[in-house]
């Protein structure tokens, strides 16, 4: 077979008849010559223009200013293993100063996620939807035209969007929301004593509205604080001793002794509770909670699923908390057992202010006890589980007489 001088070269720097970059006729120049051809058609066509479409409206850019050039090293190697032939351009893409340039010229197009939040009012649980983001999906355009050859690059690109989720749903504050009361106690109080009175409000009012996350553990002490006159507690009688002797801060216990109860109806994780050393006649014995700032604390964990939250309320004689949460169908009942019964004492003191012979009772005698407290709950499928919560000793209450001297 003869060959034409057109079909072949002697010359292994000029390249064959029917070499393409592209649709760029390169056959029958010498290497250099190709080279720079490349090189300026390659500047040509990265300075036309680009149009990036998203929801109807155009960006108009240069691949140039996206980052996008040439790889000439690949583009060059690929030519010279294929001449003769088309060859496609290879190109390099700047991903840092593309992401960039997308960003300012796309900022508008895209609206950060609003997070879902709550707020409690009139005891209700309110959520504020989430509202999803948008952003112009710069990854699926990097898709499109990271394979795509210079010659063949498109002259329009439609954008897509993609939704940004919240970080905070309205499904995950749903699913967090307290629907109604899950435990409630009331103990009755002497409205007469002012002081006691004062106390049990004003401890009352500071846990009132507690919000406690699921996982977050409530101290009694913690929210109430130091019991000082200049936190706005006075002095009230409190048992010292075996003995009531004035003090401040008395009458907060009847607080913590109400939430304590509240607490076990709503079937709350105890953490730390400490019985009175006498007993106290607002509560059934082994249900009450004494504290002591801040060495004995009332602690509560909400092991539940959704939020809690704690109301109070004192009104006429009567001290009610209520805990929030999410029902479950649990019901909660105790039962107790008096080990022991332990007989009080007669003090007589000497009052050298009483006429000679003369009695009064400072103080009544009460008895002491041991008891074991239970705690039966019963699941929404009516199943029963029985928990000693407690055995407790309380001191007998000395009967106390004031005697006048001989």
């Amino acid at each position: 077979m003869n060959l034409t001088p057109e079909a072949v070269s002697s010359d292994p720097d000029q390249l064959p008849p029917g070499t393409f970059l592209d649709d760029l006729a390169l056959g029958g120049m010498m290497q250099e010559e190709a080279k720079e051809k490349i090189r300026s058609w390659s500047k040509d066509k990265l300075e036309e223009n680009l149009f990036l479409v998203y929801n109807e409206t155009e960006i108009q850019l240069t691949p140039e200013e996206l980052g996008i050039t040439l790889d000439f090293e690949r583009t060059w190697q690929n030519l010279s293993e294929n001449t003769g032939q088309e060859s496609p351009s290879v190109l390099a893409i700047d991903y840092v100063m593309a992401n960039q340039v997308l960003h300012e010229k796309l900022a508008e197009f895209n609206r950060s996620a609003v997070d879902a939040s709550f707020k409690i009012e009139n005891d209700q649980f309110k959520i504020t939807p989430a509202i999803s983001g948008e952003a112009v999906n710069v990854d699926a355009f990097f898709d499109e035209i990271k394979e795509v050859s210079l010659g063949d690059l498109p002259k329009r690109i439609s954008l897509t969007g993609v939704e940004i989720p919240a970080a905070v749903t309205t499904e995950s504050l749903e699913a967090l929301a307290f629907d109604g009361v899950i435990g409630e106690y009331t103990t009755k109080y002497n409205a007469g004593d002012k002081n006691r009175t004062a106390n049990l409000i004003t401890a009352a009012k500071k846990m009132d509205k507690a919000v406690l996350k699921p996982g977050e553990t409530f101290s009694f002490n913690g929210t109430i604080g130091p019991r000082t006159a200049e936190t706005g507690f006075k002095d009230a009688y409190i048992v010292i001793n075996n003995e009531y002797v004035k003090g401040i801060g008395g009458g907060i216990c009847q607080v913590s002794s109400t939430l304590y109860n509240a607490a076990l109806l709503a079937n709350l994780s105890i953490v730390e509770r400490h019985p009175h050393a006498v007993v106290v006649a607002y509560i059934p014995l082994g249900q009450d909670a004494t504290i002591n700032y801040p060495n004995l604390d009332l602690k509560l964990r909400n092991d539940s699923s959704s939020y809690l939250y704690f109301r109070t309320k004192v009104e006429a004689g009567n001290l009610t908390i209520k805990i929030y949460g999410k029902k479950t169908g649990v019901k909660v009942r105790f039962e107790k057992e008096i080990e022991k019964e332990l007989n009080y004492h007669t003090v007589r003191k000497i009052d050298p202010d009483l006429l000679p012979g003369a009695v009064i009772q400072q103080q009544s005698g009460s008895k002491g006890y041991i008891v074991k407290t239970w705690k039966i709950v019963t699941d929404a499928q009516g199943k029963e589980t029985k928990q000693l919560l407690s055995r407790d000793s309380y001191a007998p209450t000395n009967r106390i007489l004031k005697i006048g001297a001989d």
